[in-house]
């Protein structure tokens, strides 16, 4: 009897103890002042390049945030020669479809703006478009034993510069349609582990392998793009995978908004970097299998 009294007593007290940890907190959000949003990069490539303007919205806001009509963008090299920008939709704007960055040269962008948005009109932002070596060749590589049904690789033959610092960005297109269509399936990296090395065939790209929509098949045409990207950029960019991707919330840090190079408080960054391309058909016996 003693014992089951025990027991009783004990449940009651733990779950009086549980009910005295658990309190509504109701955490009131005021209301932020607006900030612009800019998304804009140049390359190499003779393409149109684009821009997008945007707006920070309420925190309760159910809608996509408000794009930004009728702002002035100007390219500028730091030899003087100006692009402007055309406006082709609410907030996006693109350049000629003949333009292309040349390597070695800053570029800074100039955005005039109809309204204030926190108590400025024009803000700006350069970057440097640094050059990158051109791709040997690529290659593919099958590994059964990554993941769950495995994992394809493609492999990059290329020659690092020596003495200097070199980031690369990675991306993938297979038979026209990109693979790495969102950041974090865009490959990052330093050339810490090949400084000034031929690079023989080490992974840059992976994506694993399902067997009912396979990422590649034989008579597939693979293209690798490797992008030169500056410090700063290699930085911003793996800022924003680590803040958009899952953490641990009991070890993680406290969120923080991603600085950018935009001044006056925008949020985004404005990029320029070189690009270079090698392609592969796939065939049974250019598959590397790793058995």
């Amino acid at each position: 009897m003693k014992t089951i009294y025990k027991i009783f007593i004990g449940t009651i007290f733990s779950l009086l103890l549980l009910s005295s940890c658990t309190e509504r907190i109701d955490v009131k959000l005021g209301e932020t002042y607006d900030r612009l949003i800019v998304e804009g990069n140049i390359t190499t490539d003779t393409i149109e390049h684009s821009f997008y303007l945007s707006k920070t919205s309420s925190y309760f806001a159910n809608q996509p945030s408000p794009k930004i009509s009728g702002a002035s963008i100007l390219l500028e090299d730091d030899l003087g020669n100006t692009t402007k920008l055309t406006e082709t939709e609410p907030g996006h704007y693109i350049t000629p479809n003949n333009f292309f960055g040349i390597p070695e040269r800053t570029y800074q962008v100039q955005i005039d703006l109809n309204e204030s948005i926190g108590e400025n009109k024009s803000f700006e932002a350069s970057s440097k478009l640094v050059s990158v070596n051109p791709i040997d060749s690529i290659g593919i590589a099958f590994n059964k034993f990554m993941g769950r049904h495995g994992f394809w690789f493609v492999k990059l033959y290329a020659k690092d510069p020596a003495g200097v610092e070199n980031y690369y960005m990675f991306r993938v297109f297979n038979n026209g349609q990109l693979l790495s269509d969102t950041l974090d399936k865009v490959s990052l990296t330093d050339d810490r582990l090949f400084d000034g090395n031929y690079t023989y065939g080490i992974g840059v790209a992976y994506f694993e392998h399902v067997d009912d929509k396979p990422p590649f098949k034989i008579g597939d045409t693979v293209v690798l793009q490797m992008s030169g990207l500056t410090k700063e950029q290699f930085v911003y960019l793996n800022e924003v995978i680590r803040a958009t991707s899952f953490q641990n919330p009991m070890f993680g840090g406290p969120p923080a908004n991603v600085k950018g190079n935009i001044n006056h408080g925008a949020f985004g960054y404005f990029g320029a970097y070189s690009t270079t391309y090698s392609s592969l058909i796939i065939t049974e016996d250019n598959i590397d299998y790793i058995e």
